[in-house]
C-alpha cells in the first residue's frame, strides 16, 4: 500500500504553491499530462536543458541515467541531443509515464511514489541520476538523495534543482555538506541561481533554481 505523505487532504493547484502530499502531486500531474510540455515552452522552462549541460560531461558513451521524477520525459529528450546515454524514467503520475513512453527516448520506465524509500532500484546500477524539478515536492528529500548515492556506482554523478525560496528553508546546504561528511558524495557544482520559469508571472525573478552536481563516492 502507498504511504501518504503531507498533509492528507492537502490540493496542489498551481506550481509555487507546491505540497509533499503524493496523491495530490500525482492528480495534478496526470490531470496536467496532456498540456505539460506545451505550457512549459511557453514558460520558457530550461532546467532539463541546463541540467543535461551539467550531467553530460560526466557521462562516458552508453552511461545509464536514472531519470528521477521523469514526467514527461524533458531530461530524457535533452539528454539524447548530448550523447548515447540509455535513460530510465520514474515518476508517480502514470499518465505522465504514458507520454514518456511515446516519446521512445526511455529504455525503461516505472510507476513509483518517489516519498517511499528505498526506490525499487539495485544498488550501483546506474551511472549518473537526475532529478529536475521534483525535491519542491518531497517531505525528506535528505532520505531521497541518500538513496540515490546507493543507486549510482561510486565515481558516478548525482544532479538534482531545488528552487531557491525552498533552498534556505528546506537547509539543503546542510543537506550537502552531511552528505559530504557521511562519506557519500563530494560536492563538485552548485549553480549561482538561474531563471526558472521567466514566462510564468508567478514565478517572474522571485523564484529562481538552483543546480547541484555531486560525486558518488
Amino acid at each position: 500500500m502507498r504511504r501518504s505523505h503531507g498533509l492528507e487532504k492537502s490540493e496542489l493547484k498551481s506550481l509555487r504553491q507546491g505540497t509533499t502530499d503524493s496523491r495530490a502531486v500525482q492528480s495534478y500531474y496526470d490531470d496536467w499530462a496532456d498540456r505539460y510540455d506545451e505550457t512549459l515552452a511557453e514558460w520558457q522552462y530550461r532546467a532539463p536543458e541546463d541540467a543535461s549541460d551539467l550531467l553530460a560531461p560526466h557521462l562516458g558513451d552508453g552511461a545509464r541515467v536514472l531519470d528521477v521524477g521523469c514526467g514527461t520525459g524533458l531530461l530524457a529528450s535533452a539528454l539524447r541531443k548530448r550523447g548515447n546515454y540509455p535513460v530510465d524514467g520514474i515518476d508517480i503520475s502514470a499518465e505522465s509515464l504514458h507520454l514518456a513512453e511515446q516519446r521512445g527516448d526511455y529504455a525503461r520506465l516505472l510507476q513509483h511514489d518517489l516519498q517511499d524509500i528505498p526506490l525499487p532500484v539495485q544498488n550501483n546500477s546506474y551511472d549518473a541520476a537526475a532529478s529536475v524539478g521534483v525535491l519542491t515536492y518531497i517531505e525528506d528529500a535528505e532520505a531521497l538523495l541518500r538513496d540515490l548515492c546507493r543507486c549510482v556506482r561510486p565515481g558516478g554523478a548525482i544532479t538534482f534543482t531545488q528552487r531557491t525560496d525552498l533552498w534556505q528553508e528546506r537547509a539543503f546546504p546542510e543537506t550537502i555538506a552531511r552528505l559530504e561528511r557521511d562519506g557519500l558524495w563530494v560536492n563538485h557544482h552548485i549553480s549561482p541561481p538561474q531563471q526558472y520559469l521567466p514566462g510564468n508571472e508567478q514565478f517572474l525573478d522571485e523564484i529562481n533554481v538552483i543546480h547541484t552536481l555531486c560525486i558518488v563516492t
